[in-house]
């Protein structure tokens, strides 16, 4: 299960995110989301997204204990981090610019999908809302859209699953 594993690979640390880090984990989340996808969305968009990765909203989710977040950290600094909510939906899947096409956020799906692999009730299939930014990641992983964009409260999304069957 997630609270027992801590991988190094190339300098990098996946462990479970601990108490305490949600706010460097939220801020990773706000400058890549800044950066790569909060330009295509509407204001609207933009403050929808944040009622839901800000820090206190993500103490909230990891205190209830139906989510759980994998974070990436090199040299004491978190860079890439996966939110799983009920062992079936990525609902945040975030890595620093500098990190990006370097294979970490596909190690944290890995690892995120290894975790869900190890419960009692595999799912079917795993499911994600990915931004227009992300669709190809995604495609690459495996995933398939399930249905046409969408965009509710102004948050453009792709509705995505992935057969675990298929992993």
């Amino acid at each position: 299960m997630l609270e027992s594993f801590n991988i190094m690979t190339e300098s990098v640390r996946y462990r479970p995110m601990k108490p305490g880090e949600e706010v460097e984990v939220s801020n990773l989340v706000a400058r890549s989301f800044n950066e790569f996808i909060a330009p295509g969305f509407s204001e609207e968009g933009v403050e929808e997204f944040f009622k839901y990765a800000n820090h206190r909203a993500l103490l909230k989710r990891s205190e209830a204990g139906d989510h759980f977040v994998i974070a990436a950290e090199r040299e004491g600094v978190i860079v890439g981090m996966i939110e799983i909510k009920k062992r079936r939906h990525v609902s945040m899947l975030f890595v620093d610019k500098s990190f990006h096409r370097k294979g970490m956020a596909s190690e944290l799906l890995r690892l995120a999908i290894e975790d869900i692999r190890s419960c009692d009730q595999i799912p079917y299939k795993i499911t994600v809302n990915s931004s227009p930014f992300a669709v190809s990641f995604y495609e690459r992983a495996g995933f398939k859209p399930t249905s046409e964009p969408k965009t509710i409260y102004g948050i453009v999304h792709i509705p995505m699953a992935l057969e675990l069957t298929n992993v």
